[in-house]
Parts: C-alpha cells; sequence; structure tokens
C-alpha cells in the first residue's frame, strides 16, 4: 500500500531527521521525495509504502507530528497508476529567461494544447549578475505523446520561445 504525504511549515534544520524518524519507525519506506526550502517554509512531498498496518501506524504518527511541530500535514492513499496505451517519450525542458509572472502560465498552455504531459517542474528566480535583472529559471521534464512529429514540436517550441523571449532547449531525458 501507498501513501502520499505533503507537509509545509516552519523550516528548521531538524525537521527531514523528524519526519523520515516518523516513516521509519512505522516500518514504512520512501519510494519518492521532494523537500525543500521556500523562504523561510518547508516543503515535502513523499511518496511512502508499507503493509495497510504499518501505513495506518503513520497516519496516526503524522497527526502527532504535526501537532509537535506545528506543522500542516495532508495524506492521501495512492491509487495505482493508470497505464495508458500511447505511453510517450521523455523530454526535458530547460528555461533561462527574464522573469515574467506569466512563463509558466504560458507554457503550460502551449504544452497542454499539444496534449504534452507536465511529469515535473522545478522553477527559481534570481537577480543577475552585474545588472540585478530579474531572471527566471525553469527546469521541466513532460512526456510527449508517441504520435506527435518532434521535428514540428522544437519548430513551434522555438516559434513559441521567440514571441516570449526566453532562451530554452527541448532535448531527450538521458538515463
Amino acid at each position: 500500500m501507498q501513501l502520499v504525504i505533503t507537509v509545509l511549515g516552519l523550516d528548521r534544520n531538524d525537521l527531514i531527521m523528524e519526519l523520515t524518524r516518523t516513516i521509519k519507525d512505522c516500518k514504512c519506506a520512501v519510494l519518492e521525495s521532494r523537500m525543500t526550502e521556500l523562504g523561510a517554509e518547508f516543503a515535502a512531498h513523499l511518496l511512502v509504502e508499507g503493509n495497510w498496518n504499518c501505513i495506518v501506524k503513520l497516519e496516526n504518527a503524522l497527526e502527532g507530528l504535526s501537532n509537535r511541530l506545528e506543522l500542516k500535514i495532508t495524506t492521501l492513499r495512492a491509487r495505482e497508476p493508470v497505464e495508458t496505451e500511447e505511453g510517450g517519450l521523455p523530454y526535458a525542458i530547460d528555461i533561462f529567461a527574464m522573469d515574467k509572472s506569466n512563463n509558466i502560465h504560458e507554457l503550460a498552455v502551449f504544452l497542454t494544447a499539444r496534449s504534452i504531459k507536465i511529469v515535473d517542474i522545478t522553477t527559481s528566480r534570481y537577480s543577475a549578475a552585474y545588472s540585478g535583472t530579474p531572471v527566471f529559471l525553469a527546469h521541466i521534464i513532460v512526456t510527449v505523446p508517441v504520435g506527435l512529429r518532434i521535428v514540428t514540436l522544437r519548430e513551434e517550441f522555438l516559434d513559441f520561445c521567440d514571441q516570449l523571449n526566453i532562451d530554452a532547449i527541448l532535448e531527450p531525458v538521458k538515463r
């Protein structure tokens, strides 16, 4: 049985240790996780696996951890992934651009219109050295449908990037 856990709260040095100890003590295992500092806050998404009584024990233990460390913890029992007949090819998109508040939305519209599934997005913003210009960075993993011609997609993607004045790369994921 699998459990999806989301954790939000004030960042502290021992938070990951406390969270993973709780999971270990309940005899569960972390299958996937994304944990990060967001300003002064902490955010995490975890996919945890264990037998049903260990998952129930973990759900109860997380409630106690939430109260003790003043965290917002939500859980969701994971469903089996739905297999699609078509599948797709994993591609990575890396973006470097002057910061505009709508970059991610415009990119999501472009991808969704082509039935390209966004699997993972990591973004950040910072001020460029010397000029102080706000810069936007994104690393996105997508699944491109098998029937979509990559040459056509690349041309449309480059035109899209030119319109938004962003520098981007679309390339196959290398494992």
